[in-house]
């Protein structure tokens, strides 16, 4: 014990000295092997100077939990790797990542859109929840198990209710920016990678279908008169993807020569690069869908005057009631409504460009032309996809 007089006081005050071990036996510390300390309140602490001087501290229920973790660190910092700061969260760690993808040049070059489409589901699925809050060297492979877990997971029984195909794009974006964060030190090792096999989300494969035949000419019809009719007859007449529609802009529209040119796609509230070089494309309109434009055009004047100030001059050709960009799960919500109403199979938004294809390759259009027209790398894609036209 040691008598020690505070200030404002006139008797001493007697404060118990804290016990420091070092390695495996208590007394004096071996240089640079950090130190265990019994503190005066009971608890065990361990404290080691990292590779920059920095003093750490790790505490634990007892001395064995703290001896473990000091030994660990130990461990990392001998091998180089720089130990992790508490202070950086998962969410912070995040941010950082993704304000550096901008500046990436070269090979790794990432699209404007592929970026937002990173910060999108970040936000949605990280950023926003607890595990954010988690120090970033703290977070283990089954953090990341729960978390794909409550996104699979049934509404009605506290989940999500997404599809593995999402969760699996989000495992996708946090193995990368994990594989970032232990390049720079910030983390000993990815523990996305470390998602036991089990546990790891995969892609559904959606059989592909499509609206052929009778099917193809009765979504025709009941789209008749629907707002959204021209943006319906775009994806299963040219076959459009849907980010290439909702990217369209009237300049990239000439109904006078019945074509347009793909040169973006939208991808959240962000316009970047088509899908590949191959997207980037003229397609020649056929007549029909000349007629549903200019009638859609002439109604979105009508929308444009009825809201006058408040519309948002932004030369889209597929827009919301005051000019801005139209959301993407209300394009698909819209769509499932129609096919619900119409007794049609549900299909996917993405099945109309199916059906478009599958419609050309039966009326006759060769192969080539087809895969152009689609923005496909190769005709053999093209033909993987639909098959060979019988």
């Amino acid at each position: 014990m040691v008598d020690r007089t505070e200030p404002g006081q006139d008797r001493p005050v007697r404060r118990r000295r804290a016990k420091v071990s070092a390695g495996e036996s208590e007394g004096r510390r071996k240089p640079n092997q950090g130190a265990i300390i019994h503190r005066g309140d009971g608890r065990w602490v361990a404290r080691l100077k990292d590779n920059d001087g920095k003093v750490r501290w790790y505490s634990g229920k007892d001395k064995d939990a703290v001896k473990a973790k000091l030994t660990e660190a130990l461990a990392l910092r001998d091998a180089g790797v720089a130990l992790p700061d508490n202070r950086l969260t998962v969410g912070l760690w995040l941010e950082e990542w993704l304000a550096s993808l901008p500046g990436i040049t070269g090979r790794g070059k990432l699209r404007a859109s592929t970026i937002a489409y990173y910060r999108q589901f970040l936000t949605v699925y990280v950023l926003r929840t607890d595990l954010a809050k988690k120090p970033l060297g703290k977070l283990t492979p089954a953090d990341l198990e729960q978390l794909y877990r409550h996104m699979t997971t049934g509404k009605t029984e506290g989940g999500l209710g997404l599809s593995a195909t999402t969760a699996h794009h989000l495992h996708a974006i946090m193995h990368r920016a994990l594989v970032k964060a232990v390049t720079k030190g910030k983390l000993a090792r990815n523990v996305a990678q470390a998602v036991d096999e089990d546990e790891r989300p995969v892609i559904d494969h959606h059989e592909m279908r499509v609206l052929a035949d009778e099917d193809f000419d009765r979504f025709l019809e009941v789209i008749h008169g629907n707002r959204l009719e021209a943006l319906y007859a775009v994806a299963i007449r040219e076959g459009l993807r849907q980010g290439e529609i909702l990217a369209l802009h009237w300049r990239d529209v000439d109904l006078d020569a019945g074509a347009l040119a793909v040169v973006g796609s939208l991808q959240g509230r962000v316009v970047g690069d088509p899908k590949t070089r191959k997207s980037r494309r003229r397609v020649e309109l056929f007549p029909e869908t000349v007629d549903a434009l200019r009638e859609h055009r002439a109604r979105q004047v009508q929308e444009r005057l009825r809201v006058g100030t408040m519309w948002a001059d932004n030369d889209l050709v597929f827009c919301n009631e005051f000019g801005g960009f139209l959301r993407a799960d209300k394009v698909r919500e819209v769509l499932h409504a129609i096919l619900r109403r119409a007794g049609l199979p549900d299909v996917r938004f993405h099945d109309l460009r199916h059906s478009a294809a599958t419609n050309w390759l039966a009326g006759g259009m060769h192969q080539k032309i087809a895969s152009e027209r689609l923005g496909h790398a190769s005709v053999a894609i093209t033909l993987d996809l639909l098959g060979e036209p019988r």
